[in-house]
């Protein structure tokens, strides 16, 4: 055989080597994500032993991990515990740390319940050294420390059958539910501009800028209907034309405080989404930029009521769909001014006895939080 058939053969033989173990590995993925897919339907059994073969074929610390947390949901608290110490003898610090958060709980649902975690084989305590086996007895279980970090993976670091097994606990330690698009509440921020007429014609300008707050709350998770509540400040430029005699009215700020219901329109793992939002606010209207002339803050001390249309388009990234990022097209309206303080111009004076319109476009991101107000989930599977 010539040295070029021989270096094909070592090379073809060297590359096939290569092509198995990246097929092993991802065979271990599409189990994991399997997994993780059958946990989200409550499915543990199913899930444990996708997870298994997915850490017999690769054993990478993530597939303990989930190995873990599947055990722990199905109450095999012994096999849990040893799982655990796998993904953290061989995991990076942020898998450490949900690996003792893991641990700890799984030793007190244990205690809870009154399930023995000690090292099996006559009731030593951590640490203790194991009972004598015979090696020549089949029957012999394994002697398994699950309380030890070293404990090798696979057959000889699993506990014998029964071992640390109670009850499937009541609370389950993650979000069972696969990444959708959708959340339970959240934060975030527009900016906007466009042109209306708010008031007598000329009292103020056309052109219109500003902020928007708001936090959303999903109030039906199958409809996607939502309730939004929103603070905008809005800024109008100088007019015109002033017809107040002796008054130079040439800006008009309004602060809305409001509420508004939302619908998505879009499939529940779909990125993007069509929003129709309608909305009423209260409206504090500052004319001229007037201030308190002691302290020097601005006064809104004119009150409309308004509403808000509006139509857009949001776009989810992430890996749970967390950041979003949209545009919108909207219009907000203004009834005429009927809260004036007594002690200066009148509404008419300053031309707020009449409403008014403003169209705008504008651009937000948002933050969604898919956990109640101040809470998440005890762990995330890897």
């Amino acid at each position: 055989m010539s040295r070029l058939t021989i270096g094909l053969v070592v090379a073809t033989s060297f590359a096939g080597s290569i092509a198995v173990a990246e097929t092993q590995a991802e065979i271990a993925a599409r189990e994991n994500e399997e997994g993780k897919t059958l946990m989200f339907g409550g499915n543990y059994v199913e899930a444990s032993a996708k997870f298994q073969d997915a850490a017999a074929r690769v054993p990478e610390p993530k597939y303990f991990f989930n190995l873990c947390t599947s055990r722990f949901q199905e109450g095999k608290f012994g096999e849990a515990l040893t799982a655990c110490n796998n993904a953290d003898k061989n995991g990076d610090d942020k898998l450490k740390a949900k690996s003792a958060k893991m641990l700890e709980k799984i030793r007190e649902e244990a205690q809870k319940q009154g399930v023995d975690l000690q090292p099996v084989g006559g009731g030593a305590s951590p640490g203790d050294t194991p009972p004598i086996t015979d090696p020549n007895n089949p029957n012999q279980p394994p002697v398994v420390d699950p309380n030890n970090p070293n404990q090798p993976p696979g057959p000889t670091g699993q506990p014998p059958e029964g071992y640390g097994v109670g009850r499937p606990p009541t609370v389950g330690l993650f979000t069972a539910q696969p990444v959708e698009n959708k959340y339970v509440w959240t934060l975030g921020v527009d900016v906007f501009f466009g042109g209306g007429q708010i008031g007598q014609k000329d009292y103020y300008g056309t052109a219109t800028s500003g902020l928007r707050i708001k936090g959303d709350y999903m109030l039906n998770v199958a409809q996607r209907i939502g309730a939004q509540g929103y603070f905008q400040y809005s800024h109008y430029g100088q007019g015109e034309e002033q017809t107040m005699a002796g008054v130079s009215a040439y800006t008009l700020d309004v602060i809305d405080l409001g509420v508004a219901a939302y619908k998505h329109l879009c499939g529940p793992r779909a990125r993007g989404c069509l929003t129709p939002l309608l909305g009423v606010h209260f409206a504090m209207m500052s004319p001229a930029n007037q201030t308190d002339t002691s302290t020097g803050e601005q006064l809104f001390n004119y009150g409309g009521f308004g509403a808000r249309a509006e139509i857009g388009y949001q776009y989810a990234l992430g890996s749970r769909y967390e950041h979003v990022v949209g545009v919108a097209l909207g219009a907000n309206m203004y009834t005429r001014a009927f809260s004036e303080p007594a002690d200066s111009y009148t509404a008419a004076e300053w031309g707020l006895d009449k409403g008014g319109a403003a169209g705008y476009f504008s651009l937000g991101y948002t933050y969604r939080f898919s956990t109640p107000f101040g809470s998440s989930p005890f762990v995330t599977l890897e």
